[in-house]
């Protein structure tokens, strides 16, 4: 097909959770324009994906042929231009909208778009909402054994936000999801943009995701445009979601000013980092292969969310099978993965993140009932935590076997554990203390990973005066 043939109306692109889906059904009218989501058009032929598209295509009310099931194509892009470009010619206009920003100069080579959308929203909501889909989706990894995290989030909002900073370099129109939903003259210029009469009503891009997340919006916000998803970062409680976004805010600045957002403080901003290097013209500092590993250690800076994962890791190690594991990590339930055979997973959070989730005051050291739980998991937990004292006797008033990571100060003496948002400032030796007066035995591993610490806890039995005194090296 002739190069200009293939050439897209429009292209919709921003980082996760900014609003682009929403978009891209706006975009969308019968008989005048349809913009497809994250249809992936230069990668690898996927059945599932492929499937979808045809979906969305005959829904929207053009009949075209069904994917190969023999011989398939190598990539979805020979099915698409062979069965479902042309059609899409007689159109207005036809488009697409991406999330994921890797290689968007190769797909815009291949399909020049006439008009580029910018979607963009306040980082710290961006990372909350994203914390929310991954775990109703259960998000994972390539390969699926591996449900995605708290690092991968950080890494790939890092990595579209310095994509992004270099779309900007084109022409483009730069949507704000805040205004997008406040402001109905907003969505007159976005219809102008595009040269649309009226924007569309209907959610075919929505109703074609998984039911998991297609309910969850549905439910949420109906068929129209509201203001319920705003004020995310807001309404979070301090924890570990609200830091991570917080982290995220501080880290990449540069896309607050740039879209005219609130900036940290200059002494809250976060220098010299590598996920915060300048992006040269072809080259993002945050790559984006390793960050689709489930197992990749990240920047060489201490991160909290990557210290999680190397937490969960070596602590699936150590789960017997068959337990039923209560974690006191909050975020994602992304152990759900590492348990061994027979396992299960029951989540604490400071919020009720979702229903399967128990809520409780963790950082001042309240921690939920154990229902059914065998094993408890309480991973980069204790670092944030103003009443440790509180925490570690709740702790052991579970009478169950513990797995608990620390950063202790002997191992993070250069580190700003301030800077982290960290509220307990203990030692080994402190630690220990108050581990051993609330009745745990301990088996440390110290520094696994350089810097921080999986203690295995064993309750024993404990004289009163002993357990009355609580942990005063550790309060």
């Amino acid at each position: 097909m002739a190069e200009k043939k293939r050439n897209m109306g429009v292209a919709v692109m921003g980082p996760m959770r900014s609003g682009t889906t929403l978009v891209a059904d706006l975009l969308t009218v019968r008989g005048r324009s349809l913009v497809l989501s994250e249809p992936n058009l230069l990668g690898a032929w996927h059945p599932t994906l492929a499937g979808a598209i045809h979906r969305l295509v005959t829904d929207f009310g053009i009949e075209v042929p069904p994917p190969p099931t023999e011989k398939p194509p190598t990539r979805i892009f020979n099915y698409f231009d062979r069965a479902i470009l042309p059609e899409l010619q007689g159109l207005d206009f036809w488009g697409v909208k991406y999330v994921d920003l890797f290689g968007w100069q190769q797909l815009f080579q291949r399909y020049q778009p006439r008009k580029l959308i910018l979607c963009v929203r306040d980082l710290r909501e961006v990372a909350i909402s994203s914390i929310e889909l991954a775990e109703r989706m259960k998000l994972g990894f390539p390969g699926g054994a591996h449900m995605r995290d708290e690092a991968w989030i950080l890494t790939r909002l890092a990595h579209s936000v310095h994509e992004l900073l270099a779309l900007r370099r084109l022409p483009h129109f730069v949507l704000r999801y805040e205004d997008l939903v406040e402001d109905p003259k907003v969505r007159e210029r976005l219809a102008d943009y595009v040269g649309l009469d009226e924007l569309g009503t209907e959610r075919l891009n929505l109703t074609i995701e998984r039911d998991s997340r297609h309910s969850w919006e549905s439910r949420k916000h109906g068929s129209g445009v509201t203001k319920k998803a705003l004020g995310r970062f807001e309404r979070e409680p301090p924890g570990p979601v609200r830091n991570l976004a917080e982290r995220v805010w501080r880290l990449l600045g540069e896309y607050s000013v740039a879209f005219d957002y609130e900036v940290a403080e200059p002494k809250a901003r976060i220098q010299g980092h590598d996920f915060s290097a300048p992006a040269r013209p072809g080259h993002n500092p945050v790559p984006y292969m390793k960050g689709e590993e489930w197992n990749w250690w990240g920047p060489k800076q201490l991160e909290p969310s990557f210290a999680r994962r190397r937490a969960r890791h070596l602590a699936s190690m150590n789960i017997p099978e068959g337990a039923v594991v209560l974690d006191l990590g909050g975020g994602l339930s992304s152990m759900i993965t590492e348990l061994p055979k027979g396992g299960r997973l029951i989540l604490a959070d400071v919020t009720e993140r979702t229903p399967q989730t128990k809520a409780a005051d963790l950082l001042q050291g309240k921690l939920p009932p154990k229902g059914a739980a065998t094993f408890v998991l309480a991973l980069e937990i204790l670092e944030q935590v103003e009443n440790p004292g509180r925490f570690l006797k709740n702790l052991r008033g579970y009478g169950l076997p513990v797995l608990l990571s620390y950063h202790a100060t002997d191992d993070t003496a250069d580190i700003d554990r301030a800077a982290l948002d960290w509220r307990s400032h203990l030692s080994r030796s402190q630690l220990q203390r108050g581990l051993a007066t609330v009745g745990f035995r301990v088996t440390a591993s110290w520094a696994f990973d350089g810097r921080q610490s999986l203690l295995k806890l064993r309750p024993v039995p404990v004289p009163a005066r002993k357990a009355s005194a609580a942990t005063e090296g550790a309060a």
